[in-house]
């Protein structure tokens, strides 16, 4: 079987470029491109040496490290991002492998070497529309890490709901009374609390990425976070704008907060 450099330049880059792409969609990190391109022309350059090279695990790892440096180092996330590329090349790998098994060209050239032939159009098409996928449905899914998802407990009336809470350092939403920080959750999360009147409501000014608007709020008699009790508390009801986010709302803890906040938020 012949083996062209060039193509093995061509298929590796292109791979390694999509692989750390969608490592940085899935967490949310904008990355520059350049600095994609330069690490997987790197992984480009090993495959290609690797022709020539005697087969090792430890160089494999090691030019696998060094491609992650490149790509997300001083982004804050190189492990967890490279722990993520990581995982995205053995779904690749998988994937290829059962495109192989299913166009019937999947053969065992030596012992731990898997070959599968697959036309140009089906192995690139699958690689894009894999991208594609990450980049859009699953975009950001690995952005949020523990600590930063809050279990909360609201209670009013003698009623209460427990709910997730996203750990928001840029909500700077502050109640004017008494300065605390005021967490802001989805309308359908606050139901069985909401007051009955718009007598119950007070209005809070707010700025979003939208621009400048209001929030309707409401005292409940109880917040317990983390297992940690603030007593009453104003709340703001938002629409519902979360979706399947995984919370149900946003909220500055107070511990990270300094002095008492203006009434201003910047809620994504």
């Amino acid at each position: 079987m012949v083996v062209y450099w060039d193509i093995v330049l061509l298929l590796n880059g292109a791979a390694d470029y999509l692989l750390l792409l969608s490592a940085a969609h899935l967490a949310g990190r904008t990355v520059p491109r350049l600095r994609l391109v330069g690490a997987a022309a790197f992984g480009a350059a090993y495959a290609a040496l690797q022709l020539i090279l005697p087969r090792s695990i430890f160089l494999l790892a090691a030019a696998f490290v060094v491609m992650v440096l490149l790509a997300f180092c001083g982004t804050g996330r190189a492990l967890k991002l490279g722990l993520l590329t990581l995982l995205l090349a053995c779904a690749l790998g998988g994937g290829v492998m059962l495109l192989g098994r299913c166009v019937g060209s999947l053969a065992r050239l030596a012992r731990g070497v898997v070959y599968a032939q697959l036309p140009w159009g089906v192995l690139l098409g699958a690689m894009g529309a894999t991208y594609l996928l990450l980049s859009t449905v699953f975009r950001g899914a690995a952005r949020h890490e523990g600590g930063e998802l809050l279990i909360a407990t609201l209670t009013r009336g003698g009623r209460s709901v427990a709910l997730r809470l996203l750990h928001d350092s840029g909500n700077l939403l502050a109640d004017p009374a008494t300065g605390e920080s005021v967490p802001v959750i989805g309308r359908s999360a606050l139901r069985a609390l909401l007051p009955e009147d718009d007598e119950g409501y007070i209005t809070l000014s707010c700025t979003t990425a939208d621009g400048s608007g209001t929030l309707r709020a409401f005292y409940c008699d109880s917040l317990r976070v983390n297992g940690r009790d603030y007593g009453r508390r104003l709340v703001a009801v938002s629409p519902d704008i979360y979706g399947d986010a995984g919370f149900q709302g946003v909220w500055r803890m107070e511990q990270q907060e300094g002095a008492h906040g203006s009434v201003e938020t910047a809620l994504g």
